[in-house]
């Protein structure tokens, strides 16, 4: 992990010596964390160039930028070559290396194969290589988009970074917020990745970007998941695959391991950590391994998972004791704004808090810990999302028809800007024509999640481990497993990847003992979501005041403090639908601290040079043996349940719902909730569950007299306890209120 950050102006007068190295200092400040270990500039007058160091491979040697014998390339490589001991041995009859460091080979690669060289790396990376002679700059992601690499043109040139914070630096950097990339919530797998600003891009995954002196910027891309599609439709059996599987995550695993520092890894005690750490404790028995221990890992088993396995490999764990209610309550203002900076990203998401409080937790149980291993990328290409605890799907072809298709078709419609009025008269063959693939093929889905993994999981995995100084390496996307899934002929799909067979077959091969049906478990978002309701609530009832005060009375604000007001009056009434009123407050509070940090570059840096002393605790060896003891703070927002059998419920007054026709394809039906003519909600409820949407039709009839909660229980026969779980659930998001 290291950080990357420059410019290329090709109009010398443009900018004086003393102002290039005035910018490039700035930029190496705001990524200092990614690499905190050293600091190195370039500047000859057409590339400027600052390039932060994590040092991992040749600690004292490899400093970067490198240049070739003859000092006419320059490559800075952010993230590592893992098979750069075989591309050193071929080239070293050729070449004269001067370190010991993985990105050297970069640029003999470049010398010998100029850009086709990229495609023999096995790695994660953004390179930048600045050819002298050629007068051209090329800038590189790695296959998968592990490594982060922006840019924004200019009218000299381009100015590029690993993170968008460096990027403001510039002068010429774009500063306004992209609305447009804010509609879509949900919808992660847009073609291109947003940065959120107007004018700067994320370089995609498996691309090139090069530039001459009187040429224009060319866009490539050397590699896609489409191209392992080709040619394998009745190829191969399930054996062989499994087989390959097998041997390549054990080599993956082993290279990935590779360090002279000090390696970890996050181990949830699901399927795919477990494998990783079943591989690596085979190679090292004294990697370090970090869990969360909050309500959700317990009530799932993933704590106790990862506690007996540990135990049975024998290698050490740490477990790091996540309170919701504690951390809700520390969690200040100054946080929020340090969460959207680092981020980048005028979201919240939950998720990426634990994260960062658990890379945070692992660089305080292990100073020196440099290099952490995640099981990210297991799920995208292995059928990880067919079957798990929450989504209700019972085989392969339930999972294609009511999962698979409609993603695809929300992607595609959303992707290609088809207005919804629209949507309801397309001709199926014309969008699966749009989606370059049938709806219901797994293989559509594969190049979808692909682009989802940059959007949001590789996205926060890679800010939160950088911040805490921090290198996340992710096995699973060994482009050479990727690329043999990718390969698997859709006949052997289902055999292969329903409920991830093909990785628990991996796993049951190393680790015998592991439970081999054990559920898939997401991350935090099991079926009591109360952590990460109250979580949403206590931020936004206790930080509004101190937001309010600072960001909407100023001069220029986004939103109207009126308005918001409501909002927080909603969520603190803990009535109707305060959840939703919550979620809404916390997200315009990101979005007004995001656009308030494009434009304040002394903020930003201030933010990135804080040090955040607050760190949660370890479990002690007594809490690790006895899980049950542990004890979390009730969720504040849950007030006693209010149904009685004698309750009459309604629909709130002055609203009415609007229950749209059932979409087979979707396997679900969509109400809307309206108010004076205006949808306030929506909700989607699935088929299987169509009663529930029967019982919303006869309480919009019913008026008034509402119907109570015996009538309704004898009507759909269920259970009282299953109709008040619902009506708690339709309450509070605005649908159903006491009469």
């Amino acid at each position: 992990m290291c950080g990357i950050a420059g410019f290329i102006s090709f109009d010398p007068e443009a900018l004086g010596v003393s102002r290039r190295r005035e910018i490039l200092e700035l930029m190496s400040r705001a990524i200092a964390r990614r690499g905190p270990d050293d600091a190195q500039f370039h500047d000859d007058g057409t590339l400027s160039l600052v390039f932060r160091r994590l040092s991992i491979i040749d600690v004292e040697g490899g400093q970067q930028p490198l240049w070739n014998e003859d000092h006419t390339i320059l490559a800075a490589v952010n993230g590592e070559i893992y098979n750069h001991e075989e591309l050193r041995a071929e080239l070293s009859a050729r070449h004269e290396f001067s370190t010991r460091s993985d990105c050297e080979v970069v640029l003999h690669l470049y010398e010998e194969h100029g850009e086709s060289g990229l495609e023999k790396l096995n790695g994660m990376f953004a390179i930048v290589l600045w050819d002298t002679k050629a007068g051209k700059l090329l800038l590189a992601r790695d296959r998968l988009g592990i490594k982060p690499l922006y840019y924004c043109k200019t009218a000299q040139g381009l100015v590029f970074a690993s993170e968008l914070k460096a990027l403001l630096m510039h002068p010429a950097c774009p500063d306004d917020l992209n609305w447009r990339d804010l509609d879509q919530v949900g919808i992660q797998q847009k073609d291109e990745v947003s940065s959120y600003v107007k004018g700067v891009h994320h370089l995609p995954a498996g691309g090139m970007l090069s530039l001459a002196r009187g040429r224009a910027a060319t866009l490539t891309r050397y590699w896609s998941i489409d191209r392992s599609m080709q040619g394998h439709e009745r190829h191969g059996k399930a054996g062989e695959y499994r087989k390959k599987y097998r041997r390549l995550i054990q080599d993956a695993v082993c290279k990935q391991l590779m360090s002279d520092v000090p390696v970890g890894l996050f181990l949830s005690g699901g399927i795919d950590s477990s494998l990783i750490a079943a591989i690596a404790a085979r190679a090292n028995n004294q990697i370090h391994c970090f869990t969360v221990a909050e309500r959700t890992t317990v009530s799932s088993g993933d704590l106790q998972q990862a506690i007996s396995l540990c135990r049975r490999i024998g290698i050490p764990l740490h477990a790091a004791y996540m309170d919701t209610g504690e951390l809700a309550h520390r969690f200040g203002l100054k946080d929020l704004e340090r969460m959207i900076l680092l981020m980048e990203s005028p979201r919240f998401d939950p998720e990426w808090l634990f994260k960062y409080e658990l890379h945070k937790f692992a660089k305080r149980q292990v100073p020196d810990i440099k290099v952490i291993l995640i099981g990210q990328g297991a799920d995208e290409f292995a059928g990880g999302y067919s079957k798990q605890m929450d989504n209700g799907v019972h085989d392969w072809s339930e999972y294609m028809q009511s999962i698979v298709a409609p993603s695809a078709m929300e992607f595609t419609l959303a992707n290609h800007e088809i207005p919804e009025r629209f949507h309801d008269y397309l001709e199926n063959d014309h969008v699966e024509a749009l989606a370059r693939g049938p709806l219901g093929s797994y293989r559509t889905e594969m190049k979808l999640l692909a682009n989802q993994l940059q959007y949001f999981n590789l996205w926060h995995e890679d800010r939160t481990s950088a911040y805490n100084g921090i290198e996340a390496r992710v096995p699973y996307l060994d482009h050479r497993l990727v690329e043999l899934l990718a390969s698997v002929p859709e006949p052997l799909h289902e055999e292969l990847f329903w409920d991830k067979n093909i990785v628990r077959d991996a796993l049951h091969e190393q680790a015998p003992f592991y439970p081999r049906k054990r559920e898939k478990v997401p991350f935090f978002a099991i079926k009591d979501d109360s952590s990460i309701d109250e979580l949403i609530y206590l931020m936004a009832k206790r930080l509004y005041p101190e937001f309010r005060e600072k960001y909407l009375h100023r001069d220029e604000t986004i939103f109207d403090w009126q308005r918001v007001d409501e909002l927080h009056e909603k969520t603190c009434s803990t009535s109707g639908d305060f959840l939703l009123a919550a979620w809404r407050l916390v997200e315009i509070m990101a979005i007004t601290i995001f656009d308030d940090l494009l434009r304040n570059k002394e903020r930003v840096l201030s933010l990135v040079e804080e040090v955040d002393e607050t760190v949660v605790r370890p479990l002690t060896t007594e809490e690790l043996d006895d899980i049950g003891s542990l004890k979390f703070t009730e969720p504040s927002h849950r007030v006693p349940c209010p149904w009685t059998m004698e309750s009459s419920v309604i629909i709130p007054r002055g609203s009415r719902l609007y229950v749209a026709l059932g979409d087979s394809a979707q396997a679900k039906t969509s109400i809307a909730l309206f108010e004076e003519g205006v949808m306030k909600q929506e909700l989607s409820i699935p088929h299987e569950d169509g009663w529930a949407v029967e019982m919303l039709d006869d309480l919009s009839k019913a008026g008034t007299r509402g119907i109570t909660v015996a009538a309704l229980c004898q009507r759909f026969n269920v259970e009282p306890a299953r109709l008040a779980a619902i009506l708690e659930f339709l309450r509070t998001r605005g649908f159903a209120e006491i009469a």
